[in-house]
């Protein structure tokens, strides 16, 4: 028979493993529920949206917006001759409906040039002379090698959907590998316009960079993103270390970064805006699980409106300056109390770190506070992520920048993706 403290030491060792399990199971637990966890990878099911009473449309008093009307490419008129009740004659009608209706076109099949080049001998000189000709150098024109290419990256279909549709419209026949051949000669087209996006980011005066994990050959990568005013360029590496931020922007970028916390920022520039809406997502959720924060929430949110309030009726630039070091010194306060509890130390550290970095936009009023620019530019690659599962090679990889970088440059500079991209082949 075993004894009482025989069973007493047993259940001592299985708390022991069960608690250790517990503190494992949370660290895991952790990646995939905290402030920073983006939407793509949380486990926590978001609460259902309370029903609102607010009808659909735009508020009362503003501004009605209608479509234009499209250009009339066709017309059909009903006329009557005569009464259907006493069958006389009609005169000229008294009134007449106008009625739009638009409609896509038949798919139609595809157009199969057949370019014949001649070939000629000098029969004076002896020499070949070849006709001169606007050949294209691969099987496809111009018009099919733009379709495929946003088909697959500004659509975001698989494969297996372009050539579905290919098939679908114009009975063009296609399979996988074409169609990536197909983007790669589009790539090699592009890559000029592709360096100049890189040369007019690095002489922008504030970028906007974020960066998110891209599975490659089953491996770890970096899809990063770069955002300017006018330009949105994306590089896919397998660092996530600040080489690649100078690789991109050079050792001689004097512009202002905004971006988050991570360390390879501050290991390339001093001149930084660190993103407040991060911030402000952590300090929410630790009041969230804590009771004992919501007064440190509630007095970082005030210094966010005030941060606001300045740049929404900038003083001058000297009071601006003044306003600034008055907040930093306000956050300073607020983070040394925070390091009186242990459980958030961390947070508080994090935030002093970085304490010269969070009101570059009050005295910089072009400078916006938080990076959401370059999170909204990254989730139109994280959907293509979510369909694709991640890249095959490099060269994919390459293609997949180029394309993707001119795209969403073109729709930032209001410019037709078609007619452009189609421009450039």
């Amino acid at each position: 028979m075993v004894s009482w403290r025989q069973r007493v030491r047993d259940l001592e060792k299985q708390i022991q493993i069960l608690t250790k399990e517990n503190i494992e199971l949370k660290k895991r637990l952790l990646a995939y529920e905290n402030a920073h966890t983006p939407p793509s990878l949380q486990k926590k099911k978001r609460p259902p949206k309370k029903e609102s009473s607010k009808r659909l449309g735009a508020p009362k008093g503003h501004p009605k917006w209608e479509r234009k009307e499209p250009r009339v490419t066709g017309s059909v008129e009903y006329v009557e001759k005569k009464c259907p009740h006493c069958k006389s004659k009609l005169g000229m009608p008294y009134k007449t409906d106008r009625i739009i209706v638009e409609e896509i076109p038949e798919p139609q099949p595809i157009e199969v040039i057949e370019h014949l080049v001649n070939h000629y001998k000098c029969l004076h000189c002896g020499k070949k002379v070849t006709a001169k000709n606007k050949v294209p150098s691969v099987r496809f024109g111009k018009n099919a090698l733009s379709h495929i290419t946003l088909l697959k990256y500004d659509d975001r279909l698989p494969l297996r959907k372009v050539t579905q549709s290919l098939k679908r419209h114009y009975g063009l026949t296609l399979t996988h590998v074409g169609v990536y051949k197909v983007t790669g000669h589009v790539a090699k087209k592009l890559k000029m316009p592709y360096y100049e996006v890189i040369r007019r980011i690095r002489s922008s005066r504030v970028i906007y960079v974020d960066e998110t994990k891209y599975k490659l050959n089953g491996e770890t990568w970096w899809l990063w993103t770069f955002v300017s005013e006018h330009d949105t360029l994306f590089v896919i590496r397998k660092s996530r270390a600040s080489i690649v931020i100078e690789e991109i922007l050079g050792k001689q970028f004097r512009g202002i970064i905004s971006c988050d916390g991570w360390t390879a920022y501050t290991t390339f520039s001093d001149t930084l805006q660190r993103c407040w809406a991060h911030l402000l997502r952590e300090t929410k959720k630790m009041a969230e699980d804590n009771s004992e924060f919501e007064g440190f929430h509630a007095s970082i949110s005030k210094l966010f409106d005030k941060i606001q309030e300045l740049r929404g009726d900038p003083p001058p630039r000297l009071e601006r300056i003044v306003h600034a070091e008055k907040l930093r010194l306000k956050l300073k306060q607020i983070a040394q109390q925070m390091q009186r509890y242990t459980q958030f130390r961390k947070l508080a550290r994090k935030i002093l770190n970085g304490l010269k970095y969070w009101f570059t936009c009050v005295v910089q009023t072009f400078v916006e506070p938080t990076n959401n620019f370059a999170e909204h530019a990254l989730r139109e690659l994280i959907v293509q992520r979510k369909i694709m599962g991640g890249l095959k090679s490099e060269k994919g990889a390459h293609i997949m920048e180029i394309v993707t970088s001119l795209l969403a440059s073109w729709k930032k500079q209001n410019k037709p993706v078609f007619q452009t991209m189609k421009s450039f082949l």
